[in-house]
């Protein structure tokens, strides 16, 4: 854990490959905005599940997190642009 964030291996995984430095930072800005404020964003979880699972949206990247007690688990990343502006 880091400053109130896990990552789940697929996450990590994800990070890995996008396009460079810039998108990364892109992806973890969106990191700090959902654990800043994690329950501001949609609940997303199946009905029936007792997992909280949220979504939070970025201009071009997206992060399926977990709320926990002063941090957040990013469980999924996903990103739409090809290259960073």
């Amino acid at each position: 854990m880091r400053y109130g964030v896990v990552v789940e291996e697929l996450a990590i995984e994800v990070m890995a490959q996008l396009p460079d430095d810039q998108a990364r930072q892109e992806v973890m800005a969106l990191v700090e905005v959902a654990r800043l404020d994690p329950r501001a964003w949609p609940d997303v979880r199946d009905p029936g599940s007792v997992e909280e699972i949220r979504e939070a949206f970025g201009r071009r990247c997206w992060i399926q997190f977990m709320p926990h007690a002063g941090a957040i688990e990013v469980r999924d990343i996903g990103w739409v642009g090809l290259t960073p502006c």
